[in-house]
């Protein structure tokens, strides 16, 4: 295409006025201007931002509070050490769980509430009974659509159980990484991912990873996506289909800042497999922009399961890596307009 370069009675409680939606626009995308609830506004909005920004300040604040004669901090700290060295995030099935706090985050009504808009498109193609391994774009900073898995539309849509990968570093940060744990995520590497799907789980990864959400096309409005073949050869090596999701909405959520040198981030990124980037949203705080968010699905691709020594392994790695990006291609074009993205390029990098 054209775009593309390669049940309460009562009524709930508002915020006043004193918090105004921020006029916020962004190549067509507006923010929501219909109040949300106080409960939306501290999940959503502060909740989920925020405890990032607690669990990097964690290390730090015990190690100046022992530094300074802290007995407190260091029980605590001895207390906190075993099961922050407990490698939970390699031991499928991991520590999904902890029903009680998605209950009471309850995105099904806190994400729509707060966002004004929180749909899911094209799902007619999904059997809720099958094993997929879901391939979403885009990655974004902070990944606010990882919140779709916790609603329960999503758990009518996916009744097969389902473990997200993520980035190592994050079960390196406290807090980040208890709530990962019990969210469903699991350490992206390869012999976790594939005990996962050996478990008959579905298996969800963000594939542009950290390349992606550092790569966002700031002031340009580009839609930059990074593909990969990693999960793909995972696919076909256990003969589950790939099923392709793009989220709109992310990339404008919050805006990557950059607190390094180009060159830095780079070289820290690459290296040492780190983001140094920080994030911003309403009042050029943490708190994310209010814009709407629409997750659209393509029909699943099916995949021959291949052994990695077959002849024909890599040929079908191929035809489905193809199959693959010819999907995140349609999704967003056959999308982007009706979404707010008309003018914003989709750029493979």
């Amino acid at each position: 295409g054209d775009s593309t370069t390669r049940s309460r009675n009562k009524a709930p409680l508002t915020l006043p006025s004193l918090l105004p939606t921020a006029l916020w626009h962004t190549m067509g995308l507006k923010t929501a201007t219909k109040p949300t609830t106080w409960h939306a506004f501290f999940t959503v909005g502060l909740l989920f931002p925020l405890h990032i920004i607690i669990g990097v300040l964690t290390w730090p604040l015990l190690i100046i509070a022992m530094l300074c004669g802290s007995t407190w901090a260091l029980g605590f700290t001895l207390m906190y050490l075993p099961f922050f060295l407990y490698p939970a995030e390699s031991r499928v099935p991991g520590w999904k769980g902890a029903e009680i706090i998605w209950r009471w985050m309850d995105y099904g009504e806190t994400c729509p509430s707060y966002f004004g808009e929180f749909e899911v498109h094209g799902t007619s193609h999904v059997d809720p009974d099958a094993q997929y391994v879901v391939a979403s774009h885009p990655h974004g900073t902070v990944i606010f659509q990882r919140t779709y898995w916790r609603t329960p539309r999503f758990e009518a849509l996916f009744r097969r159980d389902w473990r997200f990968l993520a980035a190592s570093v994050l079960f390196k940060i406290p807090v980040v990484r208890e709530l990962s744990l019990f969210f469903g995520a699991l350490a992206a590497d390869k012999a976790t991912a594939e005990r996962v799907l050996e478990e008959g789980k579905t298996l969800i990864v963000y594939p542009g990873g950290l390349d992606e959400a550092n790569s966002i096309g700031v002031g340009s409005g580009d839609v930059r996506i990074k593909p990969r073949t990693g999960f793909v050869r995972l696919a076909v090596a256990h003969g589950t289909p790939v099923l392709v999701t793009f989220a709109f909405g992310e990339l404008d959520a919050v805006e990557a800042v950059a607190l390094l040198p180009h060159a830095l981030t780079t070289w820290v990124r690459r290296k040492l497999r780190m983001s140094t980037t920080f994030f911003a949203g309403r009042w050029y705080t943490p708190v994310p922009k209010r814009v709407p968010f629409n997750m659209v699905f393509a029909p699943p691709i099916a995949v021959t399961q291949l052994a990695p020594s077959d002849p024909g392994f890599d040929a079908e790695v191929a035809r489905v890596y193809d199959a693959y990006t010819a999907a995140v291609v349609a999704l967003y074009d056959e999308n982007h307009v009706r979404f707010g993205y008309s003018g914003r390029p989709l750029v493979f990098v």
